[in-house]
């Protein structure tokens, strides 16, 4: 019998929505070695993938009073538009003492509370280390719980922050750090964090996975593509920093160069802005693209979508922490179009896997696009290019594997 012991994890999710945070998260505890770890995931909103935590094996707690859209009670609201609020803000002093107050209310009323129902969790489930999965800033209550149940905390960063004073000293309280990208990490250090706590964990893909999805003709069906008409997406939640605008405006400049080309836009809205898609439709009718441009909400048959995409376009106009469609364009040996932004340089070799072009510029985009759709040689040889890449720096072992490796420096 062997005398390795299995530590618990606890594996703090406080995503609202599926994206890239919770898929990461997922490819993890898949890849977990077992025999060493017993994971536990903590998940505040009810999405799909909790049933996926399970089906590979980990316990999993939901929290729906967690997932609420409105983080901050309505009382709070109503004091920010009181006058005497509006008056504390008209000149510096008044504005920190403003500001430091509703952090005060903001973090008893809601911090606090659940930083002690997850300590309880800690103890009750007799957890090892605690793992949050966003940033510190998200995740202040999983940070504060390990340290007041006296167990190591590993933050993942997969988002760029500002740590105000409180967030600063929490963070010289996690034992570990790790970043999916060097541009995170560098604004991070940036921001206060000492430099010899964490390293750069790129976010994986399991390409045999992957490949056993792909189903190039089903995903041109569920499309409605035509056989002769060239598939552009744009795959993401609609959020207004995701560049969908400068899409729109890209593909109405393609279209007069590329008769037969089909816009594709898949992605679910997200709580905090719920009018953006009717803005993008807006915007879809104002340029003539009501014909040539479809869109389509979340998908789960990842694969299949990409392997049916002739580009894939990232046209965020903020910095990409990672970008995790790229390398999944990129494993469906696409060629990719990103924004010359963040991560982005870190995953794409300029004309190689693809182009880079500068960020909130629709000439610039639509550019790349064509010069990819017209030659097709060279889309072919970008796609192969990008799938060796993955294979060689985005494989999920080595996301696991980097994961593993700072559990094992905590938990020798």
């Amino acid at each position: 019998m062997s005398s390795r012991a299995r530590r618990r994890v606890l594996f703090l999710d406080t995503a609202p929505t599926v994206g890239g945070s919770v898929i990461s998260l997922y490819e993890l505890i898949r890849g977990l070695d077992r025999r060493d770890y017993d994971p536990l995931v903590v998940t505040y909103a009810p999405h799909a993938y909790a049933e996926r935590f399970r089906a590979v094996g980990a316990k999993v707690i939901s929290w729906q009073f967690c997932g609420a859209p409105d983080h901050r009670p309505g009382w709070v609201h109503r004091t920010r538009s009181a006058t005497p609020a509006r008056r504390l803000q008209q000149n510096a002093a008044g504005s920190a003492l403003y500001h430091g107050l509703g952090f005060g209310l903001f973090f008893m009323r809601r911090v606090w509370p659940r930083a002690r129902a997850l300590q309880r969790v800690i103890e009750e489930q007799h957890i090892d280390l605690v793992h949050t999965n966003i940033r510190v800033g998200h995740d202040r209550e999983g940070i504060l719980a390990a340290r007041m149940a006296r167990v190591p905390c590993v933050c993942h960063v997969r988002d760029f922050e500002r740590l105000n004073w409180f967030d600063r000293r929490l963070a010289n309280t996690a034992a570990r750090f790790i970043y999916i990208s060097q541009v995170v990490q560098r604004s991070h250090i940036a921001a206060g964090v000492p430099c010899t706590k964490g390293r750069v964990v790129y976010n994986g893909l399991d390409l045999e996975a992957f490949d056993a999805g792909m189903d190039a003709q089903a995903g041109r069906q569920s499309f409605a593509l035509a056989p002769d008409e060239l598939a552009v997406g744009i795959v993401g939640r609609l959020e207004s920093w995701k560049g969908h605008d400068v899409y729109l405006r890209a593909m109405a400049l393609v279209k007069d160069v590329v008769p037969r080309v089909r816009g594709i836009i898949v992605g679910g809205p997200v709580p905090h802005e719920p009018d953006y898609r009717a803005s993008l439709v807006a915007l879809q009718k104002d340029l003539r693209l009501t014909e040539r441009v479809t869109f389509f909400d979340h998908r789960a048959d990842v694969p299949a979508m990409m392997s049916a995409l002739d580009v894939l376009v990232l046209a965020s106009t903020s910095p990409e922490p990672f970008g995790r469609v790229l390398i999944e364009a990129m494993a469906a040996s696409k060629p990719v179009v990103a924004t010359d932004a963040g991560a982005g340089p870190e995953i794409i070799e300029e004309g190689e896997q693809g182009l880079l072009v500068a960020p909130g510029d629709p000439r610039a985009l639509a550019d790349a696009v064509i010069r990819i759709l017209a030659d097709r040689s060279l889309a072919s040889t970008m796609g192969q290019k990008g799938r060796f890449r993955v294979q060689e720096r985005f494989h999920v072992q080595q996301y696991v594997d980097g994961v593993q490796a700072v559990y094992r420096e905590l938990l020798p």
